[in-house]
């Protein structure tokens, strides 16, 4: 089968031996695939994803060794590379606590295919440090967790996953066949708005950087951050330590690092200077008003800024060809009953169809379908795994379980992950949605399993406004 991406013609062949073009295709290539196709295309990208990665990532080398996997023969192999999530959070924390970023690093290196071997961590002091000198002195671009638990986890992305994410969101606004695409030749010239922070290594500033670099060339004027600093890595880790301790009930045993204690002033300011940022952004949006805009944020740091701004008067801002990206669900928050009614009031434009994805693959981000369902990005594998056993389920008919996926578009790191969402999917080798959409799509809800069901810490950036504000108060209050 061929499919025809801008000028070209993109086979088959083509995309098993660079499955990472398959997030360039449009949303109409993608889910075009009948079923015997798509199952070509992925076990080849994913045989070749294994054999390029499989003697550089070490921890990929140790979980193929451990199985006895020389080579991919099914799908269905896949399932044995699935790789924890709290693997990304298995460093001491000791190495953190007491500035041995050499031992972070070292650890980090397992993760990656990026060489790390000469990076010169002696000077770093914080987490922050460390990223800055990740991104100094290497092509990897470090993602971390909020760690609500007490532990960031790592995700060591490189710059081709960075594009592939910039590419997933290109893609995001796009319909499927006749359904409107919403005036999506509007990525990369109308300005965007993001509900964010615009630096640092959470997913949302990373976004925030890809869209810049590669889809506005660089222009950072287009993007216009709800907070334009820095979320900073450190004030998260101490946050959710700080819970961590409380939970406890060993609140006043947490111990802090001098280089943490010396940037005390810099947090607090960050604190102090909130408000009035949040007024600034909110007279930019104000000085936007009538014009098309693309909107890119999750839902709590949305309605966040839309109860400010109905507060204001500030209602129906942008044009109606406006696009908007909207991630994540209620997420354990609980929101008025009329909050989408609030969001529309605030922007103006329907409430949108919803995204879902992972932190660890932005490229796999997809738009729930007319009908209400969310369809697997072909460059996503899906696998159910019986909670209880940790047998893999079937992959026909429908069938529920916990939710692992290889992203086969990942180029630096080994894409298997298994995740803490327990969830139903329907393989569409019975049944094809209405939408007109093939392959596999997510049916149903989707349901964060238990602490005790292995659901601890998924990687999430919904909570880290909050536990970065957390930080912030105790350092204002607790430290002399």
């Amino acid at each position: 089968m061929a499919v025809a991406a801008g000028q070209s013609v993109v086979t088959s062949e083509t995309l098993q031996r660079a499955p990472h073009e398959l997030v360039e295709l449009t949303t109409t290539e993608k889910f075009s695939f009948d079923r015997n196709t798509l199952t070509e295309i992925q076990l080849g990208g994913l045989r070749k994803r294994f054999r390029e990665l499989v003697g550089r990532v070490p921890i990929l080398q140790r979980v193929a060794d451990e199985q006895q996997l020389r080579d991919i023969e099914r799908l269905e192999d896949g399932a044995l590379l699935l790789l924890p999530h709290t693997l990304y959070k298995s460093y001491p924390l000791s190495a953190i606590e007491n500035c041995r970023f050499d031992q972070l690093t070292r650890w980090l290196g397992a993760l990656t295919s990026v060489d790390l071997t000469g990076v010169d961590a002696s000077r770093c002091e914080c987490i922050d440090d460390w990223i800055d000198a990740l991104d100094a002195q290497t092509s990897l671009r470090l993602r971390h967790s909020s760690g609500t638990t007490g532990k960031l986890s790592f995700i060591p992305n490189g710059t081709p996953e960075d594009y592939t994410a910039a590419m997933g969101f290109r893609r995001y606004f796009e319909g499927f066949g006749a359904e409107a695409d919403a005036h999506v030749a509007g990525v990369g010239q109308l300005p965007v708005i993001a509900f964010s922070h615009r630096h640092g290594a959470m997913s949302s500033a990373r976004m925030a950087a890809a869209i810049v670099k590669y889809l506005y060339r660089g222009d950072d004027s287009k993007l216009i951050a709800s907070n334009p600093g820095r979320i900073s890595a450190d004030l998260l880790s101490l946050g959710g330590r700080l819970e961590g301790a409380r939970a406890r009930g060993q609140r006043g045993q947490l111990q802090l690092s001098p280089a943490l204690l010396r940037r005390r002033e810099e947090f607090l300011r960050e604190q102090a200077e909130q408000p009035a940022r949040l007024q600034q952004f909110l007279t930019q949006l104000a000085a936007l008003q009538g014009e098309a805009v693309i909107l890119n944020g999750i839902l709590p740091a949305v309605f966040e800024v839309a109860t400010q701004a109905l507060q204001q008067g500030l209602e129906r801002l942008f044009a109606p060809e406006s696009l908007f990206f909207l991630v994540g669900g209620e997420k354990g928050r609980v929101f008025p009953h009329d909050y989408r009614e609030q969001i529309v009031r605030f922007s103006g434009l329907p409430y949108p169809p919803t995204g879902y994805g992972m932190t660890e693959s932005a490229s796999s981000i997809t738009r729930m379908c007319p009908q209400g369902r969310y369809h697997i990005q072909p460059n996503i594998i899906p696998y159910l795994i019986d909670p209880g056993s940790g047998v893999p389920r079937p992959r026909v008919g429908v069938q529920t379980g916990r939710y692992g996926f290889i992203d086969i578009a990942a180029q630096t790191r080994w894409g298997g992950f298994l995740t803490s969402d327990e969830m139903t999917i329907d393989w569409g080798d019975q049944t094809r949605c209405r939408c007109g959409r093939r392959g596999a799509y997510i049916k149903g809800e989707i349901r964060r399993l238990s602490d005790t069901e292995g659901g601890d810490d998924k990687i999430t950036c919904a909570g880290a406004p909050a536990v970065h504000d957390k930080a912030a108060e105790f350092l204002l209050r607790s430290i002399a």
